[in-house]
């Protein structure tokens, strides 16, 4: 007789989020994997470290993988460990000697915590089966309560980095790296390898405030020059529809269903959302899924995007394929929107209301209910706004792929007009205090002033933003879509989103009715003639045409302010525009601590200028050198062709990302065909790959002719072509180009020129400057 017998296979389950987290918060040096190691060395991304000498621990596995090790010189003679980084271009030397004196980086450390999700520990063990090494399982003994917390507290700031990249499924070599070493002079430096990034070398370390609060001290980011291709983002979303709820209480309850595809096999991808905002449950395909969200810190990795927009971690609990999209919904709610003493709303995080994943060109559908007192405002075409039982419902749909979706809200009087394709709509809080005053929050209030002049301010506002329309339409094609608003934000600044225009309260009133604080030249050529045609601009640039990465941002507000500025020499003409560009001289000129804002770093360092100098460098430098640089582009091209230009960026790069270098090959197509530097590769590595504000003189020789250029007040290396005014013995007016560096250049104009000048000052950045001779 044959007795049948089942054989029972048990699989085991895939771990969760939740699983890899408790195993993180209980990671520790391994005694079984505890050596004295010598000779060992790891590179990426050109930076080394070598363990020259010292005990070598990994940490135990998580979810059956090393995630991590830890290397010190204690207790051993001659132990000593080395850091080496070259940053391969001059403004990323410039940047770290800025923070440690030095150009290039080279320390020693007596101790590292290295965490990894690539192939170290696969390097590290074939390099110890390489040399003489020895086991010392007691050593672990000595090092368990020293780093135990470190371990633990340093993973704990790379949960979502650690977590995500051990269930992402990505190929070992795109896996990431961190090291935190103990330096014997600069103290702890933080070294991140993260080739799936667009700069996939950081160097740093956090640092603390005199109050406590945390930050990031980043001294240098950069890709190497051979790196591989940045790989393409893991998610994309690409369909948006969101019901938003606002209660009485302002905070929101929003439930977001999205349409997200992958483009490798994965259980977990990072998206970005608002801090303020806590995400209740997911599903995706109608299946629970697994969210990993953020405390609230920045983690230890200075990734610009998650610096910028704190990430979490949506896990599948069967996996996502390559190549297909799924829907995803997202329950979530928290508070983004705060009432001023006025009684006016001021929306935070606007950029990340919304659940994101990476660069963003999608379709949004928006619905939103809220008290019926208020008004709201949002991205997308007006599909209807009714109000039933105290409720209103706004619904609002975009026609085309878009970056960002916006809203706003208030209790506002309201007005519109058709313009062509648009129909344009203004807002304004109900009335006007002409005394601005911040809040706690550094907000300007507006009080409340029954008279009001809320309809003049409307009717001008919605006149300028119709005749911004149609000059930038003129320029560079309509707009693809067909509702614009503008809308009142207490502050001192705007914000351009698709078909939405946050407008500073300032610009609401009128010149002579601000208060003395608020008139200078350059604020009310800011609040009065710059801001709405800057943020008007945005409408193309930054919404068709996007930046690539933090270094190109700086482009996109270059573009509008300089947009403004051609507004500004259309209406009050060209001697407006000199003052508004000598007001920007002056503010990059500004010294503090022996040091002019402008040297703070160059325009394309983005954000990084906002935490290493300041905002206000950030704003000088990004804002009004930006502006500078593309106006001296436009003089070398001729508004024409710089017109055109703009057109083919348009064109060729609709609902795509740009690179500052991809900008500098289109733009060098529109050059005059006997221009110097024709590439524009000189141009682009002065003005925007490195810092240098150049103090000029023409000297002349015993019969008054030119003999030489000086340039000074810039660092030895620094070179520009400088364009000197020149007029032929016909009294022809013509341009000759010298190649100048710092110091003393001869000028030898062609024959049949008497007479050359410097270029005007609203022409070239430059300062004028009486040389000691």
């Amino acid at each position: 007789m044959v007795v049948p017998f089942l054989i029972s296979v048990v699989f085991a389950a895939p771990p969760t989020a939740a699983d890899l987290v408790n195993e993180i918060q209980q990671l520790s040096v391994d005694a079984a994997q505890t050596y004295k190691v010598r000779d060992l060395q790891i590179s990426r991304g050109g930076v080394k470290l070598y363990l020259s000498e010292g005990v070598l621990s990994f940490l135990t596995p998580i979810s059956g993988q090393i995630v991590g090790a830890v290397f010190t010189t204690q207790d051993v003679e001659a132990g000593d460990g080395e850091i080496l980084a070259f940053p391969p271009n001059r403004a990323e030397r410039a940047s770290l000697a800025g923070f440690i004196k030095s150009p290039n980086l080279d320390e020693h450390f007596s101790s590292a915590l290295l965490l990894f999700t690539d192939g170290t520990e696969a390097e590290l063990r074939e390099q110890i089966q390489q040399r003489p090494v020895h086991q010392v399982s007691d050593a672990a003994a000595k090092l368990k309560p020293e780093w135990e917390s470190v371990v633990r507290r340093v993973a704990a700031g790379f949960n979502l980095h650690l977590i995500g990249s051990l269930l992402d499924g990505h190929p070992p070599a795109q896996g990431f790296f961190y090291a935190i070493v103990s330096a014997r002079n600069l103290g702890p430096i933080d070294f991140t390898y993260q080739p799936e990034q667009s700069e996939t070398v950081s160097l740093g370390r956090p640092v603390a405030d005199k109050s406590g609060n945390s930050g990031y001290q980043l001294w240098t980011q950069y890709r190497p020059t051979h790196a591989p291709t940045q790989p393409p983002p893991v998610a994309t979303i690409d369909d948006y529809r969101i019901e938003t709820e606002i209660r009485p209480d302002l905070s929101l309850a929003s439930v977001a269903k999205i349409r997200l595809s992958v483009a490798r096999n994965t259980r977990a991808v990072s998206l970005g959302l608002s801090e303020r905002l806590h995400i209740g449950s997911a599903t995706i395909n109608g299946q629970p899924a697994e969210v990993l969200q953020s405390d609230g810190r920045i983690e230890s990795t200075p990734v610009p995007e998650d610096r910028r927009l704190p990430i979490f971690l949506l896990v599948s609990q069967s996996g996502l394929n390559a190549g297909k999209s799924y829907e995803v919904e997202l329950r979530y709610e928290g508070s983004v929107i705060s009432k001023t003493a006025n009684g006016s709303y001021y929306v935070s995080d606007r950029n990340a209301w919304f659940p994101h994943a990476g660069p963003t060109f999608a379709t949004f559908d928006l619905t939103f209910r809220c008290p019926e007192a208020l008004r709201l405002v949002s991205t997308g075409e007006l599909i209807s706004d009714e109000v039933v039982k105290g409720v209103r419902t706004v619904h609002r749909r975009s026609l085309n792929l878009e970056r960002f979706a916006g809203f706003n809200l208030g209790e506002y009087v309201s007005a519109s007009q058709q313009r062509g394709p648009y129909r344009i709509e203004c807002d304004a809080n109900r009335g006007f205090s002409l005394f601005p005053k911040l809040d706690g929050q550094g907000l300007i209030t507006l009080a409340t002033n029954p008279e009001g002049n809320e309809d003049s301010s409307i009717q001008a506002i919605l006149q300028q933003t119709g005749d911004l329309l149609e000059a930038y339409g003129r320029r560079w094609g309509a707009l693809p879509i067909h509702d614009v608003v503008v809308s009142p934000i207490p502050g001192y600044f705007g914000q351009g989103f698709p078909g939405l225009i946050y407008l500073s309260t300032v610009s609401y009133v009128m010149e002579a009715d601000r208060p003395e604080a608020l008139r200078t030249p350059a604020i009310d050529a800011f609040f009065s003639d710059m801001l709405l045609p800057h943020e008007t601009a945005h409408q193309w640039w930054g919404n068709i045409v996007s930046a690539a990465d933090y270094r190109a941002d700086w482009l996109m507000e270059a573009m509008a302010s300089e947009s403004a500025l051609e507004v500004l020499e259309q209406t009050k003409g060209p001697a407006a525009v000199a003052q508004v560009l000598g007001l920007y001289k002056t503010d990059l000129a500004e010294e503090h601590n022996g040091h002019t804002t402008e040297s703070a770093g160059p325009v394309d360092f983005g954000y990084r200028l906002e935490d290493s100098a300041g905002r206000r460098a950030w704003q000088v430098i990004t804002y009004e050198k930006g502006a500078w640089i593309l106006w001296m582009l436009r003089k070398r091209m001729g508004s024409d062709a710089f017109t055109k230009m703009q057109a083919a960026l348009l064109q060729r790069f609709h609902n795509q990302p740009i690179t500052n270098e991809e900008f500098r090959k289109v733009a060098s197509e529109f050059l005059p065909p006997q221009s110097p530097d024709h590439s524009l590769q000189r141009f682009f590595e002065t003005w925007v790959s490195s810092t240098g504000f150049p103090a000029l003189t023409l000297k002349t020789d015993a019969k008054n002719h030119e003999s030489g250029l000086e340039m000074g007040a810039v660092d030895d290396d620094f070179q520009a072509d400088i364009p000197l005014s020149c007029t032929d013995t016909n009294g022809t007016s013509t341009t000759y180009w010298v190649r100048a560096s710092t110091g003393s250049n001869s000028v030898e104009p062609p024959s049949g020129v008497s007479r050359c000048q410097l270029p005007s000052s609203d022409s070239f950045l430059y300062r004028r400057y009486q040389f000691r001779r």
